[in-house]
């Protein structure tokens, strides 16, 4: 069947299917009412709409053409074309529906009847938000969270104190953010439990399904979370840990040394001599190293006088310190500690259990222990990365403690035997700081101008860009 036989039998079917004649008057009518209502309907569609609205009016005249040439009569030609109109209409309105905005997220609040302007406090029992898209937050009693933004993909919510459990949603292009104190919890589709407690600023994030990633001062690129992982960050500290759920203890909130940063605790001004060590040993690229090797510097046997950090005779070794600092079980070290004698373990301890006995005692508030054995550290084993954080923990536990001006010392130190150790940009931000409070906005802007030279999106560049602005 060639071209011509194929139009020829084309004419055919379309005759057979259209039975009846429709007036002439009628159809005109019908055509420019239709027109009309694509056009009006297009122009307040989005600008890719109204190109495919023309697309479609110009086919129909196309169509009206062909129809012209297969020789059906004006009346057939007629019906033909209103049939192919509401065909168009039919294709129109899908298309209007894909391209139509979103419609808006809603929710409901159970459980806090006083709910108003987007916050909702738990009292005495918990607080449940029902989103439209299903997703669920249940907020804890006491509790208080506030729903500041709400679109089509989803919603920021800020979390101002104590726990919310998440359920959120999976959905193509979903977007939703729990934002607690300076950090923010994002997601698309997860379960999780977030907590804040903001009288000391410490973030929880127990990851159940999914995947988040949790961005703040301590983590400005973003730490991704997989689900059955744990997430701890002390903005006190300067502390983030992340570890299994499993395998955290019932004793902090801490975890695992995946991402982990020194910190420290509110303590008394540390006594006691400063100790700078010569060149770095195994630079400055972090304190964590694999569980169980032996600490760089440490003795490779028994204490030179067999006591105090030995295990006794025929004892069954439990986990290492440092395994149960990462698990949160602090108590347990610094007992152990004092069992075996704190100035033994400080004079002849591995340097992998003075850095977990500095960290059991920081976490646990016993900031002169931490002292003690920060001190140690540094006196025995100057060289070390470990050694040489130990100057700024020092200095930050001084800060914290009220001494701005000690502790500008204890920078100094640290900064002169790690230029571009890991603390450094915090460092180099709390001595600004410390050197406004104690001698003025003037003696801290060359500071301020060496903070931004160095660290242009540090934590502390505003305060820096304040103290240099005239």
């Amino acid at each position: 069947m060639n071209d011509a036989e194929k139009l020829s039998r084309l004419a055919d079917l379309a005759r057979e299917g259209i039975a009846a004649d429709v007036d002439a008057a009628h159809d005109a009518a019908e055509r420019a009412r239709f027109v009309e209502a694509v056009s009006r309907g297009a122009a307040q569609r989005r600008g890719g709409a109204l190109g495919w609205v023309a697309s479609r009016v110009t086919a129909l005249s196309r169509v009206d053409a062909w129809l012209r040439f297969l020789g059906l009569s004006p009346a057939h030609a007629g019906r033909a074309r209103w049939g192919l109109a509401l065909a168009g209409a039919a294709a129109l309105a899908v298309a209007l529906v894909a391209l139509w905005p979103a419609r808006r997220l809603d929710y409901t609040v159970e459980g806090a009847p006083g709910a108003a302007g987007g916050y909702i406090a738990a009292t005495i029992e918990e607080a449940r938000l029902r989103f439209t898209d299903g997703t669920t937050v249940a907020l804890s009693p006491g509790s208080a969270l506030r729903v500041a933004e709400v679109d089509a993909a989803g919603a920021r919510m800020l979390l101002e104190d104590g726990r919310a459990s998440l359920r959120v949603t999976r959905r193509p292009k979903a977007r939703w953010s729990v934002e607690a104190g300076p950090f923010a919890v994002l997601v698309t589709g997860t379960a999780f439990d977030v907590s804040w407690t903001r009288g000391d600023g410490t973030l929880r994030v127990d990851l159940r399904e999914g995947s988040v990633t949790v961005r703040g001062p301590l983590a400005p690129e973003g730490l991704p979370l997989r689900a059955g992982q744990r997430l701890v960050a002390r903005m006190r500290e300067g502390d983030v840990q992340i570890s299994s759920v499993d395998a955290a203890g019932a004793v902090g909130s801490a975890a695992g040394p995946a991402e982990r940063a020194p910190s420290s605790a509110g303590a008394a001004p540390p006594g006691g001599e400063r100790n700078t060590g010569p060149g770095d040993v195994d630079g400055d690229a972090g304190a964590a190293r694999p569980e169980g090797s032996r600490a760089e510097g440490a003795p490779a046997g028994p204490p030179p006088d067999g006591s105090a950090a030995a295990a006794p005779s025929g004892a069954v070794a439990g986990p290492s310190w440092a395994k149960r600092v990462a698990a949160g079980d602090f108590r347990s070290v610094l007992a152990e500690a004092e069992q075996r004698g704190l100035g033994g373990v400080l004079e002849h301890g591995s340097l992998d259990d003075l850095v977990a006995l500095a960290d059991a005692a920081r976490y646990a508030r016993r900031g002169d222990v931490a002292q003690r054995a920060l001190t140690a550290t540094r006196k025995r084993f100057p060289g070390t990365s470990h050694g040489k954080a130990a100057a700024f923990l020092l200095g930050r536990m001084v800060d914290d403690g009220g001494s701005p001006g000690a502790a500008v010392a204890w920078y100094d130190a640290y900064l002169a035997e790690s230029p571009g150790g890991p603390f450094a940009a915090e460092a180099l931000g709390r001595k600004m700081v410390a050197v406004e409070r104690t001698a003025g906005r003037a003696a801290a802007r060359p500071v301020a101008e060496l903070y931004l030279k160095r660290h242009p999106r540090g934590a502390h560049a505003p305060v820096a860009h304040d103290l240099v602005e005239p």
